[in-house]
């Protein structure tokens, strides 16, 4: 319940104390007592005390313990004892036995100003005492019940999350791998002499992929030479056969990116937006002003025949941004008959 940041800790600490000073306002006053602080508040205040025990009992250790495992007769004979100890102890230790003979000659305020007072009696029967408790104590008990069940909720969908995610990255890895190897083949091919510093670059692109990418958050400037060696493994393979628009506006500073987030759109574009018959244009901007990234791809389609694991790339992006950044990121794609682009800007922390 404090996993998730010291806000929390503070809610907690603020409600508990709020909690035990309940007494001061809602406790009865009885008249022959004298001061700000009677009997019966001193008995409450116990018994608030008490129930927090309780409700942090209940969370940390009963329900995990019992009601998660269904063992429900030993965590409700539990319950009922705690309840029970909430309606004797604090009475027994304000010097009131519930259960006894009450009789009103408890306290007797002496005549003052001429006025004689009656007796009162303090404190009421074991069943005034149960009635007196057991409203809050059910409201204590649900609420630690309610707060556990929706955790283990948000630590299954976690590790739901988190599965999805890792499964992600195990296509995307191959897939890009993949698509390299053929950049590479295709420079060999050709007896290119750029084929040794693509082997570099290929060196780079794999030691990033290896080391890196099965993190949450890699720094701005990792993912970005990424991209740069990318686009030089594509420049150097294609040649003059594509015009490279690239512009990178970008001071990565500090900032953090989930790995492999945006190549798979700049990978779109040359998979399927150059033409080797005649000169095609890729135009790729890359802007970070204050904590928003913006890329901006662009390209002609041309008519190519498929491509082994089309669409797995941008599939599995446009599922990572929803998961990774669900209310941080737009995404805009513009496809019609003859082009593609894609607008994409991300809220960085």
């Amino acid at each position: 319940m404090f996993k998730r940041g010291n806000k929390y800790l503070i809610y907690h600490i603020i409600g508990s104390i709020a909690f035990l000073v309940l007494p001061l306002f809602l406790s009865p006053r009885p008249p022959e007592e004298i001061g700000f602080i009677s009997r019966p508040t001193i008995r409450d205040f116990i018994g608030n005390f008490l129930m927090l025990f309780v409700f942090y009992l209940n969370y940390y250790l009963l329900i995990p313990v019992f009601y998660f495992k269904k063992k429900y007769i030993v965590y409700t004979f539990i319950v009922l004892t705690a309840f029970l100890l909430i309606c004797l102890l604090p009475s027994l230790l304000t010097g009131y036995v519930p259960w006894g003979e009450h009789r009103q000659e408890m306290y007797v305020m002496p005549p003052a100003h001429g006025n004689w007072m009656p007796p009162h009696p303090m404190g009421g029967s074991f069943p005034e005492q149960i009635r007196h408790h057991v409203f809050l104590f059910m409201i204590v008990i649900l609420a630690s019940v309610l707060l556990r069940i929706r955790d283990r909720w948000f630590q299954a969908e976690t590790a739901r999350y988190n599965d999805e995610l890792s499964h992600l990255k195990a296509q995307i890895n191959p897939h890009f791998l993949f698509n390299t190897l053929n950049s590479i083949y295709s420079l060999a091919l050709a007896k290119d002499d750029s084929a040794p510093d693509a082997i570099v670059e290929l060196s780079d692109l794999m030691r990033y992929i290896i080391k890196d990418v099965d993190k949450d958050r890699v720094p701005l400037e990792k993912e970005l030479k990424y991209i740069n060696n990318y686009i030089a493994l594509q420049q150097s393979r294609l040649g003059r056969t594509v015009k490279i628009v690239y512009e990178a506006n970008v001071q990565a500073a500090d900032k953090m990116i989930a790995p492999l987030i945006m190549i798979s759109f700049i990978e779109n574009a040359f998979k399927y937006g150059v033409n080797p018959d005649k000169i095609s244009e890729i135009i790729i901007r890359l802007q970070l002003k204050e904590n928003i990234l913006s890329l901006y791809v662009a390209n002609k389609k041309v008519a190519i025949a498929g491509v082994d694991g089309e669409g797995i790339g941008l599939e599995n992006t446009m599922r990572r941004l929803q998961l990774l950044y669900p209310s941080r990121h737009q995404l805009h794609i513009e496809d019609t008959a003859s082009d593609f682009s894609v607008q994409l800007s991300m809220h960085l922390t």
